[in-house]
């Protein structure tokens, strides 16, 4: 049913998603519902590591503590959930066929997906060294991948939106 639902978008000019879906072979059993959760999925742990990176900001500014444990409870719980994503992503990348205008950002997407929770693990493992070591250059080292990881989040988020609403949807140049 959902199937058809698909096909009739897109055969009624719908978004370039709901296409690729309708040409889409289906993949079997929990692989495809594991896909199909990905784009509930992605939205939290984009949340967390750019809050999180916020958070670190705001702490710098204001000298708050409570900033900066909020900040490294978000990067540790957005590494895990970007690591959730990242491997929903990968299982619905199989059962979709992209279009060839939008092979460039399925690219970006697949390589900010995967860069995301590695540098957002890299973070949380420096939050939890400055906090026992305490030194300066771990400290700084931290926040320039906890910025990058965020960066790199909100990338792979962009891109995602332009594979689901067409190129050109939120254009930023």
């Amino acid at each position: 049913m959902t199937r058809n639902l698909a096909i009739l978008a897109a055969l009624a000019g719908s978004t370039p998603a709901l296409a690729a879906a309708a040409t889409a072979p289906p993949v079997s059993g929990g692989v495809d519902l594991v896909g199909r959760l990905h784009p509930a999925l992605v939205h939290f742990p984009v949340a967390l590591i750019v809050t999180a990176f916020v958070a670190e900001v705001i702490f710098v500014s204001r000298r708050d503590e409570r900033f900066s444990a909020a900040a490294r409870f978000m990067i540790h719980a957005g590494a895990w959930m970007g690591l959730v994503a990242a491997l929903s992503g990968f299982a619905r990348a199989d059962s979709v066929t992209i279009a060839p205008d939008l092979a460039s950002d399925f690219a970006i997407h697949r390589i900010a997906g995967i860069t995301t929770p590695v540098l957002a693990f890299l973070a949380a493992a420096l939050a939890d060294g400055v906090r026992r070591s305490g030194q300066i250059w771990e400290l700084f080292l931290y926040r320039i991948v906890l910025a990058l990881a965020a960066a790199s989040a909100l990338l792979a988020a962009y891109h995602g939106g332009e594979l689901v609403y067409g190129a050109g949807f939120f254009s930023l140049w």
